[in-house]
């Protein structure tokens, strides 16, 4: 005979006397408490697994809490820059707008300065003009000199 049938021969030896010792009812229990120890063990299991995804999601909440908090203080951060940036870029242009409107100013002052300066040398050249004209009538009249006389005379 096989050494390996021997021996499971002599251990269903064993279960069968300790099956018959058991009895009818101990058998009805040992059926009856096979399920139930399953289902114990799997409740104690999923007992635990239910505890250990716990303590993971209240570690990612902590998590997650965390990055919110950087997050904020990160965007707090950039809309700080960003108000700062925008201010300096309003001043700035506030000050290139008030530029703008002194160089109108001025320009303004300038046209009036040169009205005036051109209303000025318009008497001016009205003032020469008739100067000149008077000049002319004496050129033309002088009768002292000698070549202004013959041509008066008609001798040239």
């Amino acid at each position: 005979m096989n050494p390996d049938i021997a021996q499971i021969l002599r251990v269903l030896g064993i279960i069968a006397g300790i099956l018959q010792q058991l009895g009818v009812p101990g058998l009805v229990m040992l059926l009856l408490g096979g399920p139930a120890a399953v289902l114990i063990a799997v409740l104690v299991l999923n007992y635990f697994a239910q505890r250990r995804q716990e303590r993971v999601l209240e570690m990612y909440r902590k998590d997650m809490a965390t990055v919110v908090a950087e997050a904020q203080t990160a965007a707090a951060k950039q809309l700080e820059t960003y108000r700062a940036d925008t201010l300096s870029v309003v001043r700035e242009l506030g000050e290139n707008q008030r530029q703008t409107a002194q160089f109108y100013r001025d320009n303004v002052e300038l046209v009036k300065a040169y009205a005036r300066m051109a209303n000025d040398l318009s008497d001016l050249v009205a003032a020469n003009v008739q100067a000149l004209e008077r000049l002319a009538g004496k050129i033309e009249n002088n009768l002292f000199c000698p070549v202004a006389r013959e041509r008066a005379r008609g001798q040239a």
